[in-house]
C-alpha cells in the first residue's frame, strides 16, 4: 500500500486550519489595527491565509496530475486512491483559498475602529 503523499494532507487538513487560525489572528489584531490606525498587520495575516491556501490547492493539482496520468501500472486501488484524495485535497485547498478570500475583503470597505 502506498502511502499518502504529504500534498494531499497539506489540502486536506493544513488549508482549512491555517484559515481557521487567520481567521483568529486577525481578530486578536483589530485593536492593534484601530490603536494604530493601520491594517497593514490584518492585510499581512490575510494574505498569508489565503497564498498558503492557494499554495496546498496548487501542489495538490500537481498531485492530482500525476496521479491521474495514464502509465503501466495504472488502475491500481493505489493509484485511485491517491488521485481521489488529491482532487480532494484541490478542492478543499481552493474553498479555503475561497474562503480566505471573502474573510478579507470586509477588511477592505470596513474600518477596523468600527
Amino acid at each position: 500500500m502506498k502511502r499518502m503523499p504529504a500534498a494531499a494532507w497539506l489540502g486536506l487538513l493544513a488549508a482549512p486550519a491555517i484559515v481557521l487560525t487567520a481567521q483568529s489572528i486577525d481578530y486578536a489584531l483589530v485593536h492593534v489595527a484601530c490603536s494604530h490606525g493601520s491594517r497593514l498587520a490584518l492585510d499581512i495575516v490575510s494574505c498569508m491565509g489565503l497564498l498558503f491556501s492557494g499554495a496546498t490547492a496548487w501542489f495538490a493539482w500537481r498531485l492530482w496530475l500525476r496521479a491521474s496520468r495514464p502509465s503501466a501500472q495504472s488502475g491500481t486501488e493505489s493509484d485511485a486512491r491517491v488521485a481521489f484524495f488529491a482532487s480532494m485535497a484541490m478542492w478543499v485547498g481552493a474553498l479555503c483559498a475561497l474562503i480566505q478570500l471573502m474573510m478579507w475583503f470586509p477588511q477592505w470597505i470596513l474600518s477596523p475602529c468600527r
